[in-house]
């Protein structure tokens, strides 16, 4: 470390010697080694305001007598640099400074025994930054040590506002330019000798030259002959007007020409901005037939785009919902009507009615459409796992939680989530999803922090709800929060009309899938198609159709499945009506059998289903289905006979 320079003069002579013929930057630099030498101390560092960081600055530069270390942001609350921040006012501390600031360590780790800064100020004085010096032993902070940072600190200032000017002038040039370059009309500015010095990309594009062959030309170049007294004229309006008038426009009938002297109508307005030492008059101009065949191509798509959505309903509804009658249309429709809202949705029918495939309407004609359509089936899972499963859990939550895991709410944030068959759900699951919808936020399985999300829910059922609410078994709470958008789906019973449509677009899925070319039902199979009752819905009829295609040997489909339950017989009498869950203990019963009751895999009974292997699992459960104990061994008297 230098001896420190000992007169008023001295010093002053050593600071305008050390930081001579330098500026900004630079000049910072010079400014702290300078001190460090003249005032015979170890650090000194600049420190620079963050407005966008209330508590914190950042090191503009910090010299230890060797090398210099910055720029650094930095947290100055419980920091000697704080109070110079907050008051503006010089602080000394002469001995003991990192014991008096134990949250700043770094004081301790330099060795640093006493702290002296100043602040400094911008042109109206408001404090922007500080200067700074610190030494590993004893600092009286005299007056004339004071004096000379403050000195040191004025120039600084200086310094310091001008590099902030000179960056926000960048800033705004560089937005300037992104605006011209950007901009979808030509904008033109010219000079008062009304020649040009800007030509944006757009104006390169419409006026077919570029921008260099532009530059400097007379505005005349581009406007025809007949049209340019006229412009002339505004152009001298706009200079008489000042900046603080309104645009001046040019409506259509005036004309304009491109580089290759072709004419084109065009519009305008032009208006007055002083800068860059001279006036200049900002011409904004838009070609008249770009704008009339943007407008008609805009209506064009906009007729098509009905037409489109028209047929779509008509044909075959979307995203996988088909139907064409009159209570399919008004599904439809319903969907389309709620699809933007964003409102909660609950999806009421029968199983396998297409509660589902709705959903999937719902969450891919939204705005949420590019983000995930999340779904589970509240049935499908144990009670006990509910929680986990829509909320997450934090690790050690329950025993094999091994790791933190995110729920099902976490997953679907800003896009769908589809919680199918909700009637099922306990009632601790039922308050926690009502908070949820209610707040939008919850916390995990053993955890404290709270989460919020953004999730649109679908809900489905099968089940009565407002019925559950009036025995107790279903909160009427939640169910008023669910309830805001009900669609009820028809069984495939109520439009029999759909049978043929629906039939047909399975037969053409299975045959892409089988590779088989399979073109047409034969007529008394669509007659039976037609006289079943179909208690298993859309669901059934596709399970029938792929297994139809599946035994077809030409390109004629039969249906063979006897399709015995409903309400009309074959001969036309009366057959007792069964409840639900008889039919589709049955349905399952049978599909397992034909599975050797081999659940899992791509030829099991889940997959024939299409069905979870949890979800077929939990069904067997419920209707009392389990597997025939195999027949017992016969004895060796019996092999004999």
């Amino acid at each position: 470390m230098d001896e420190p320079e000992t007169g008023t003069e001295d010093l002053l002579r050593a600071l305008a010697e050390g930081t001579a013929g330098v500026t900004e930057d630079d000049y910072l630099r010079a400014l702290m080694r300078t001190a460090v030498r003249v005032l015979g101390v170890r650090f000194a560092f600049m420190g620079e305001l963050n407005e966008a960081f209330p508590l914190g600055a950042k090191f503009v530069d910090f010299w230890d007598g060797e090398k210099f270390t910055g720029p650094a942001d930095f947290q100055f609350a419980g920091t000697p640099c704080e109070d110079v921040f907050r008051t503006g006012e010089v602080r000394c501390y002469p001995r003991g400074v990192a014991g008096r600031f134990p949250d700043a360590p770094i004081l301790a780790e330099l060795g640093v025994e006493s702290f002296l800064a100043v602040p400094v100020t911008n042109k109206d004085g408001a404090v922007i930054g500080h200067f700074a010096i610190m030494d590993g032993k004893e600092m009286a902070g005299d007056a004339r040590t004071v004096n000379v940072l403050r000195l040191f600190a004025a120039r600084a200032g200086a310094e310091m506002e001008r590099r902030r000017y000179r960056d926000a002038l960048h800033a705004s040039r560089q937005r300037m330019a992104s605006v011209l370059a950007s901009a979808m009309d030509a904008i033109v500015a010219v000079g008062p000798d009304r020649r040009i010095r800007v030509f944006n990309s757009a104006a390169e594009r419409i006026f077919a030259c570029s921008a260099d062959w532009a530059t400097g030309m007379p505005l005349d170049r581009l406007i025809a002959a007949p049209f340019r007294a006229a412009i002339a004229e505004r152009l001298g309006a706009a200079a008489a007007s000042g900046t603080g008038r309104q645009s001046i426009g040019i409506a259509e009938g005036f004309r304009a020409v491109r580089a290759n002297h072709e004419e084109f109508p065009f519009e305008a307005t032009i208006s007055r901005s002083d800068g860059a030492g001279e006036p200049l008059y900002i011409v904004i101009l838009r070609d008249v037939n770009d704008r009339q065949r943007t407008q008609a191509e805009l209506e064009r798509l906009q007729s098509q785009n009905g037409m489109l959505v028209e047929e779509m309903l008509r044909q075959s509804g979307f995203e996988g919902v088909i139907g064409q009658s009159s209570a399919m249309q008004d599904v439809l429709q319903a969907v389309a009507t709620v699809a933007s809202a964003d409102a909660t949705v609950i999806v009421h029918g029968e199983t396998g009615t297409g509660k589902e495939m709705v959903a999937h309407a719902i969450h891919h004609l939204s705005e949420r459409r590019e983000r995930q359509l999340v779904k589970m089936n509240c049935a499908a899972l144990p009670a006990d796992l509910v929680e986990s499963e829509l909320f997450g859990h934090e690790k050690g939550a329950f025993t094999g939680a091994v790791n933190d895991r995110k729920g099902r709410f976490e997953l679907a944030n800003g896009g769908t989530l589809f919680l199918d068959e909700i009637g099922e759900l306990t009632p601790p699951a039922q308050a926690k999803l009502l908070r949820v919808l209610q707040e939008r936020e919850f916390e995990r399985v053993g955890g404290s922090r709270t989460i919020r999300v953004d999730v649109r829910v679908i809900a489905a059922t099968n089940r009565d709800l407002a019925e559950m609410v009036q025995q107790g078994t279903f909160r009427p709470d939640l169910y008023y929060r669910l309830n805001v958008f009900p669609i009820t789906l028809p069984p495939l019973r109520a439009r029999a009309g759909d049978i043929p449509l629906l039939a047909q677009h399975f037969l053409e899925r299975f045959a892409r899938k089988l590779g088989k070319k399979l073109k047409s039902i034969e007529q008394e199979s669509l007659q039976r198609l037609l006289r079943y009752d179909w208690p298993g819905n859309v669901r059934e009829l596709q399970n029938v159709m792929e297994r139809a295609a599946l035994l077809s040997a030409g390109p004629e489909v039969v249906v063979r499945d006897p399709l015995r339950a409903g309400t009309v017989s074959a001969g036309g009498g009366e057959v007792r009506p069964r409840p639900l869950e008889e039919v589709e203990a049955e349905h399952i019963r049978r599909v397992l059998q034909s599975t050797d009751w081999k659940i899992e895999g791509r030829r099991g009974a889940a997959a024939v289903l299409h069905l979870e292997p949890s979800t077929l699992r939990y069904r067997m459960q419920k209707l009392g289905i389990r597997r025939p104990p195999p027949p017992p061994a016969a004895s060796p008297a019996m092999r004999k006979r």
